[in-house]
């Protein structure tokens, strides 16, 4: 027999509703565990969480607060600046120093019995917004099967919420491996970046006003471009796309003809410079367009991306996002970017690098 079942009776009114919530919190153990299913089943605005969901969201918590160099006193100094702008009316959640510790104290394989039980909605939304990383990826998706999906035209100031997305597998990471339709914004010219946007994400047919995607791809490689562009990255960044792809893209063709040749042409010259620098770890792979290992379902994307077996984000033609750290998703990637890889058309640097030069010579002679 379900929870649900046995407690059904007993939600008849509010005062039962709240005795029970009271003797349920004080009087079972099990606290971490019942307290938070019984908590929804009620109406409770306190997240649901199991101790190892708890244990992660305090993991990641602290993990951002040492990549932004924060203590528990300067974590708590900046939730009460952001509470009062995130919650002008009605009751403001108070992340104090000493709330923050007890929900900290998750991390450990036995917190103490002053560690917090549950972590509400509103706290997670604050702790968000300070640590500049989405209320997702703070409670974790790792055993969560459904992908979390981001309109971006909804939510166009995302950028640092999904450049973080990144970085903060990538900080543990040994590589991230991505197929694109287009080569990846840290391996482009930032000339070559705004005219491939604009021609790109300029005229999606049936969207009124693009200027927000346009200008969230800008953000998003300015960004990116900083944090991959770092001689001391621990991990190697690899980028696999179609030759038909890449050489449409680069040289110009279709709606990217109105791109200059000059850009064309320089841009050609970073990409060089990019993969022939070996302290930057970065490769570009080319693949042959009859590439078996390539599913059909890949058509509805613009890019799939994985960093070790930890994470996976993918782009839409419809500039959704989609993103997991569960392995239904995560080991499927991985094997599909390992298949494809053994289609690639150059085996080392050096071909790449000629096969770049004689596109360039194609875009000067005209033969574009």
């Amino acid at each position: 027999m379900s929870v649900s079942h046995v407690l059904a009776p007993l939600i008849d009114t509010v005062l039962v509703r709240s005795a029970v919530l009271g003797v349920l919190k004080s009087a079972i153990g099990l606290a971490g565990v019942i307290y938070p299913v019984v908590a929804s089943l009620f109406g409770s605005e306190a997240i649901a969480h199991s101790f190892p969901r708890l244990r992660q969201t305090a993991n990641n918590i602290h993990s951002r607060m040492q990549s932004l160099g924060l203590n528990e006193t300067q974590l708590a100094e900046r939730c009460s600046l952001a509470s009062i702008h995130l919650f002008e009316d009605g009751e403001v959640p108070r992340l104090t120093r000493d709330r923050l510790s007890k929900i900290l104290m998750n991390r450990q394989d036995l917190p103490a019995k002053s560690a917090a039980r549950v972590v509400t909605h509103a706290e997670l939304t604050i702790l968000a917004n300070v640590l500049k990383v989405s209320v997702e990826w703070l409670i974790g998706q790792e055993e969560n099967r459904d992908p979390v999906v981001w309109n971006v035209l909804a939510n166009p100031d995302r950028v640092v919420e999904f450049a973080n997305l990144f970085q903060t597998h990538e900080q543990i990471a040994k590589e991230n491996r991505i197929w694109s339709q287009s080569p990846m914004y840290s391996f482009l010219s930032e000339p070559f970046v705004h005219a491939f946007n604009q021609a790109h994400y300029g005229r999606q047919p049936g969207l009124p006003n693009t200027r927000p995607l346009v200008e969230f791809n800008n953000r998003v490689a300015r960004v990116r471009r900083k944090w991959i562009l770092r001689p001391d990255r621990s991990f190697k960044y690899t980028n696999l796309i179609n030759q038909s792809h890449f050489e449409g893209v680069t040289c110009g063709k279709g709606v990217f003809s109105a791109i200059s040749k000059t850009i064309l042409t320089r841009n050609l010259d970073v990409i060089i410079d990019v993969v022939t620098n070996p302290s930057l770890r970065m490769e570009l792979v080319i693949l042959n367009d009859a590439n078996p290992a390539a599913p059909e379902a890949l058509r509805n994307h613009e890019f799939v991306a994985v960093v070790d077996n930890l994470f996976s984000v993918w782009g839409y033609h419809s500039a959704d996002i989609g993103w997991s750290e569960h392995p239904s998703y995560v080991n499927p990637h991985h094997q599909l970017l390992d298949r494809m890889m053994e289609h690639r058309l150059f085996r080392d640097v050096s071909e790449t690098v000629e096969y770049l030069k004689s596109l360039q010579s194609r875009l000067r002679d005209g033969r574009n």
